[in-house]
């Protein structure tokens, strides 16, 4: 792009922030409203003031427990009763 003409350079900035906007304020909350598992995922974030956005790094405590459960979980997970007589 470094030898477009400088109009062409504004248009693609100007169409890379109206795809932008487009994403935020359109597609996401339609999105939003399809899915209402959507919905009530943001409902449980806000009430129990668990912020997101903090779950890329690792350092954080809900994260570390996060992990932990689902190690667990995945560890101890059930896998029937079928070795066993039942009389």
């Amino acid at each position: 792009m470094e030898n477009a003409s400088l109009c062409k350079r504004w248009l693609a900035l100007a169409v890379c922030a109206f795809c932008c906007w487009a994403m935020v304020f359109v597609v996401l909350p339609a999105v939003n409203r399809t899915f209402p598992a959507m919905d009530r995922l943001g409902r449980v974030a806000e009430e129990n003031n668990i912020r997101v956005g903090m779950f890329f790094y690792t350092d954080v405590e809900v994260t570390a427990a996060a992990n932990l459960n689902m190690a667990s979980t995945i560890r101890f997970m059930p896998h029937g009763g079928g070795g066993r007589d039942r009389n």
